[in-house]
């Protein structure tokens, strides 16, 4: 398959969910937190529900952008706007209380997001929280609201982390594939490892193709990846996109295309119906299933 192919879509369907999403506005309406470490888009709730309405998605999770940092006014807000059609991922730190959770919790945030991915000169990205926050002082916090931790960092750090992370008794949630380096190959330490993690259930894994390629590769070459992992569990897995793609070299993704190459490869409507609708339910809207079924056109099944 060529890698830039957009494929057709050959299924009608609803309730998905786009697990990994971002809403970026002007910014004398939402200051940000701390200067951003790249230049942030204009991607405002209408952007992303259209954006969502042409791809036949229909439910999504947003995630807090670093801009923004702790500051989680825009996050609420879209919330807000989008109703029991979205969920969030937020950003804390280690003075936050359990009640504080307690009012994400209510308002719509299901986890917090902590990141060890660095800047090119080594530096932590601004407005992130580490690791160690989440395991020195959240973890506990989490557990007892019934909210998860999801993480953005090289695999090779999650795996450096493990022996805590493993004991910290809240659901994982690994960003962007688990962030593995695709040119050591499907059959490297470090990823055989996210494999046995992944099929053991310790961790979940969004399957986010479009920051794996090495530089200069297609989609292609990350379909092995992507096959593993399934194969391994696809009762732990999560699709995503990481629109508006920021960062993300020109051409940018689009979307609808992106759900028709996950489709094709994938090529099952069980599997489909699991990664698209059952795993995002149970784990953003505690089991409860959108009330537009998922729907396969019998002709093309």
């Amino acid at each position: 398959m060529n890698s830039n192919a957009n494929p057709t879509a050959d299924h009608t369907a609803t309730g998905i969910c786009d697990c990994h999403v971002h809403v970026f506005d002007e910014p004398e309406n939402y200051p940000f937190e701390n200067a951003p470490a790249y230049e942030p888009p204009y991607a405002p709730v209408s952007a992303l529900r259209n954006t969502a309405d042409e791809a036949g998605i229909e439910r999504l999770v947003l995630v807090q952008p670093t801009p923004y940092g702790r500051d989680l006014g825009l996050l609420l807000k879209s919330l807000n706007d989008f109703g029991d059609q979205a969920r969030g991922i937020g950003v804390a730190d280690a003075t936050t209380t359990v009640d504080d959770l307690a009012r994400m919790k209510k308002l719509g945030i299901r986890g917090l997001r902590f990141v060890e991915n660095r800047l090119d000169d080594g530096t932590r990205m601004p407005g992130t929280t580490p690791l160690d926050v989440l395991l020195d002082h959240l973890a506990p916090k989490l557990a007892e609201i019934g909210m998860h931790a999801e993480i953005w960092a090289p695999l090779p750090v999650v795996l450096s982390h493990w022996s805590r992370l493993s004991r910290c008794g809240v659901r994982l949630v690994l960003d962007h594939m688990g962030s593995f380096d695709s040119s050591l190959g499907v059959n490297h330490e470090y990823f055989q490892r996210l494999l046995s993690l992944t099929r053991d259930g310790d961790v979940s894994v969004k399957l986010s193709i479009c920051r794996r390629p090495a530089k200069g590769q297609g989609f292609d070459t990350i379909r092995p990846f992507h096959d593993a992992l399934v194969e391994a569990n696809a009762g732990q897995l999560l699709w995503a996109t990481d629109f508006p793609f920021v960062r993300y070299p020109a051409p940018t993704p689009d979307v609808a295309r992106l759900l028709s190459l996950f489709r094709s490869w994938i090529n099952d409507t069980r599997l489909e119906r699991q990664i698209l609708l059952e795993n995002p339910s149970q784990l953003y809207w505690a089991n409860k299933l959108p009330e537009s079924e998922y729907v396969i056109d019998e002709r093309l099944a």
